[in-house]
């Protein structure tokens, strides 16, 4: 039995939790071996998850402005890090990130430099001074550390033009996986998005918003490591590739030469018409220049320190202190996806491109590709 108060037994709480999601997947995955569907599998994870949000949405609702607002400045930094890297970790994290790599390899990598600088900025210049005047918004804090009603009604144009055109992008996202999960349409499953959003914020603000958060982040890094330690596992690159790719990355080199992936001889070349010649430059070459690779990281760096929702949650913390430590908990935590986003891109290019791979789809027909297990399944 856990004895005490909720905070001084997050630890427990959420250890039990984690528990429960790693037996709820060992028991999906025992049912898709006894012949259980991939839409009723969707259905069970969806539902399941949405559940204990709500939840905990339930279990978090309070009246009281000051939880209500800033969840009653009681987060400890590391949990408030895994919120805070929850609520960073967007539809282009998680769903694009290792796509965009696939396809332009290196010149991706300065959005990832870019993503995780940003909180180098909010570090040293942001959050410490959010936290420092107490205040509960961001536009209460400029009306406050500016002066007047002015720079208030200027700061909630800012941040609602923003964070629409942000929440816009972030709904299409969430759209497309329920659809993918739940195999429904696309309009009726950003509704299923919206709906599980209003049962995990409403009751509780940003006090239910952070304990749902840690919990969607503990699903999030589960749901993104498992695919890249079995991909690696299963194509003999070893059980943690983080360390162990350079002949993997060698071999798809070699193995875009050899199909014609990039063409670069002469000949290649001017058989290309004028007005794309662009394409047949690799894309390192066209987005790794100097000036194009600095000028995108730092784009990034000065979009991820303004974001609204980034800088609310360090509102939340107990000190000044314990803001700076937070940014630094949800370095790490976001971390750990990023550091996996290009190994998960190139373990399923060289699983999908290499012939000598069980799950290669190159030389083979459709009537093979089609035998596949990953395509079946």
């Amino acid at each position: 039995m856990i004895k005490g108060n909720f905070i001084d037994n997050l630890p427990k709480v959420y250890g039990i939790y984690t528990g429960g999601f790693i037996g709820f997947i060992i028991l999906m995955a025992i049912g898709e071996q006894m012949g259980m569907s991939a839409k009723a599998i969707g259905i069970c994870f969806v539902g399941f998850t949405i559940f204990i949000y709500a939840a905990i949405g339930w279990l978090s609702r309070t009246a009281q402005a000051s939880n209500y607002y800033v969840a009653g400045r009681t987060v400890p930094t590391v949990f408030n890090g895994m919120a805070t890297a929850a609520d960073w970790m967007s539809g282009a994290s998680f769903v694009a990130m290792a796509g965009g790599i696939y396809f332009r390899g290196y010149g991706y990598m300065a959005l990832l430099v870019g993503w995780t600088g940003g909180y180098v900025l909010v570090a040293t210049l942001l959050a410490p001074y959010l936290r420092k005047f107490g205040c509960y918004t961001v536009p209460d804090f400029v009306g406050t550390r500016y002066g007047g009603n002015a720079a208030r009604l200027l700061a909630v144009i800012v941040l609602t033009v923003a964070s629409f055109t942000y929440v816009t992008a972030q709904i299409n996202a969430t759209g497309t996986i329920a659809a993918v999960a739940l195999d429904i349409p696309f309009q009726y499953a950003v509704y299923v998005g919206l709906v599980s959003i209003l049962l995990c914020s409403m009751l509780g603000g940003m006090r239910g918003v952070t304990w749902t958060q840690v919990a969607q982040y503990i699903v999030l890094i589960i749901a993104y490591l498992l695919p890249v330690f079995w991909i690696s596992n299963n194509i003999g690159a070893g059980f943690f590739p983080h360390f162990m790719l350079a002949d993997e990355v060698a071999r798809i080199g070699e193995l875009e030469q050899q199909f014609g992936f990039v063409k670069n001889s002469a000949a290649d070349l001017a058989t290309v018409p004028k007005g794309l010649a662009g394409i047949t430059k690799a894309h390192s070459e066209v987005n790794a220049t100097p000036w194009a690779f600095i000028s995108l990281a730092l784009a990034m760096m000065m979009g991820t320190a303004s974001l609204p929702h980034v800088m609310m949650r360090f509102f939340t913390t107990p000190s000044v202190k314990a803001a700076r430590k937070s940014v630094g908990w949800s370095v790490f935590f976001i971390f750990l996806l990023y550091s996996s986003a290009p190994m998960l891109a190139t373990l399923s290019k060289l699983a999908l491109i290499d012939p000598n791979l069980p799950t290669g789809i190159i030389g083979k027909s459709i009537a093979e590709v089609q035998a596949i297990d990953w395509y079946q399944n």
